[in-house]
Parts: structure tokens; sequence; C-alpha cells
């Protein structure tokens, strides 16, 4: 059964990357159409997203066998380009460009469509708010960017503070910054290796935002989108 729900939800932490923030889906296609195989069908930012979901796969196989993942970025882009049929002589140089890229201005920079709205109406509610992610060391300044700013208390960034999920140190930051209790905490999250398994191991409810139902065997409460959250804590 899915872990116990908190009689009283007081705080809230979300992931930036798949629940708040989505991949700039226009720029990676700008960046690998040029490349790809002429004969095939033109890159649909539709398919782009489905295939991002797959390769989220990738990385929850990776850190289930003990991997890091950060060290899932190749293997991760690899699907994606293979998917829209990318040659794979093309393939690494074009990983080295985003690497470059994400490094530079960020390629997780979009709102994804109704977090906004959900996030401003938790904060409404009174809800302590704060991001706990797996970063490189700009996503506050991404989430800002993309219409976040003054929504969380705190902003927690595996790049700065030199700790990543699934590690329950650094939801425990994130509830030291906050003068949070971990009974009283949901985590959102979308990859159940990282952001499940992590929120538990620090005593945090976990909600898995499973948007394309990739994880129907992963036993824990789950919503298809953060646009749900205000319902899920209405009915919760």
């Amino acid at each position: 059964m899915p872990s116990a729900w908190p009689k009283r939800v007081e705080t809230v932490l979300l992931d930036a990357g798949g629940v708040l923030l989505d991949l700039d889906f226009k720029y990676v296609r700008r960046l690998i159409e040029p490349r790809c195989d002429p004969s095939m069908p033109a890159i649909d930012e539709t398919e782009l997203s489905r295939l991002e979901a797959r390769a989220r796969q990738e990385v929850q196989r990776q850190v289930q066998a003990g991997g890091r993942m950060r060290d899932a970025w190749r293997d991760y882009f690899h699907i994606i380009l293979g998917g829209v049929h990318v040659p794979v002589a093309e393939q690494s140089g074009i990983i080295d460009s985003l690497w470059e890229a994400h490094r530079r201005f960020g390629l997780w920079t979009v709102a994804i469509d109704g977090a906004r709205q959900a996030v401003t109406e938790v904060r409404r509610r009174g809800l302590e708010l704060g991001v706990v992610s797996n970063a490189e060391g700009r996503v506050a300044e991404d989430l800002d960017s993309a219409g976040y700013e003054g929504l969380f208390t705190t902003v927690v960034d595996s790049q700065v503070v030199g700790v990543e999920k699934p590690d329950p140190r650094i939801f425990e930051i994130a509830l030291e910054r906050l003068g949070a209790n971990a009974e009283t905490t949901i985590y959102l999250g979308d990859v159940p290796a990282v952001d499940v398994e992590g929120a538990r191991s620090a005593g945090i409810t976990p909600v898995l935002v499973d948007t394309h139902g990739l994880y129907s065997s992963i036993d824990v409460r789950r919503i298809n989108s953060i646009r749900e959250l205000p319902d899920l804590l209405d009915g919760a």
C-alpha cells in the first residue's frame, strides 16, 4: 500500500524538472532538426515529450542499479535522439552541445502547463512550499525565469549543497530551512528510484507525478500532473 497520508499537510516539496519545468523542446528540436535523416517525418514536440518520458525510465533503471542520476545524462539523450532518427554518428556531438547549453543557460526552463496556477493556489492556502532538485546550480534562477518567482521559500539545488537525491540528506536540508516536520510534508517527483525512495528515506510522504502512466507497478500515491495538486490536497 502507498505510504499513509499525513493527518495534515503543512509543507509541500517539489522536484523541478518534470514537475514544475519541462525540457525546452522547441530549443532541442531546432538544434537537432538539421542533423536528422531528411527521409524521416518532421520532429514533433509531442513525440519528443513521449521520448523524454522513456528516457527518464532509463534514469530510473540506472539509479535502481546503483548509479547516479547525473551519470545517466548521455544515455537519456541517446534515447531521445535515437527516437527521432538522428544518425548515431551525430548523436555524441549533439549531446555535447546540449550539455554546454544546459550549463550556460539551462534546458529545463519551460513552466509545465498549469503548474504556476497550481503552486499559486497551494501558496494561497497558507502551505509552505519548497523545491528539492538534482540540478547544476541554476535551478532557482530557472524557476524565477519561468514565472515562479516568490512562490518558494527555499530551493535546494544538489550542485549547491553537495548532496543529491535519493540521499535523504538533501530532503533534510529543505526541512531544516523551512522549520518543517517530515510527518507533515509531502514531496512530488517524477522518477521513482530518485524521488519516491528518496522522500521515503527521509520520512516524507511521496507523490509520484506519472504523466505518461509509465510506473503503474510502483506502489505510491500518484497524479498525472502538478495541475492536480490542489485537488489531491482537498481529497486526501
